[in-house]
């Protein structure tokens, strides 16, 4: 599985109560997607994609912990060229979201939970 390290950074406001007046900010440094229902050939998939933060270990990502998930659909040529290479899916995403990938680490997916 891999992980995008994204520019600028996932940040949502939190609160403990409803009438607290001072939010504070959790933020997500990185991003990761997953299809369960990519058939050979559609035009338009949806990707659930996780924003938060990973752990490492020897360079490797060992857990991730979600802070936030969203659905995004792609369609057309991004779908009809996505190839092998899943980082083209990812700056994809990235860009329909507002953000960047800057860096790609991978981890193994029996590491999580998706």
């Amino acid at each position: 599985m891999i992980f995008g390290q994204i520019n600028p950074v996932l940040s949502m406001a939190t609160q403990d109560t409803l009438f607290n007046p001072s939010p504070e900010f959790i933020t997500g440094s990185y991003m990761t997607a997953v299809t369960n229902n990519y058939s050979l050939g559609a035009n338009q998939v949806n990707f659930r994609v996780s924003y938060g933060n990973c752990e490492f270990e020897s360079g490797s990502v060992v857990k991730f912990n979600v802070v936030h998930q969203d659905n995004v659909v792609l369609s057309g040529s991004t779908i009809s060229t996505w190839g092998e290479d899943d980082t083209v899916i990812l700056d994809a995403i990235a860009a329909q979201q507002g953000t960047s990938v800057t860096t790609v680490v991978s981890g193994s997916t029996s590491s999580f939970g998706f």
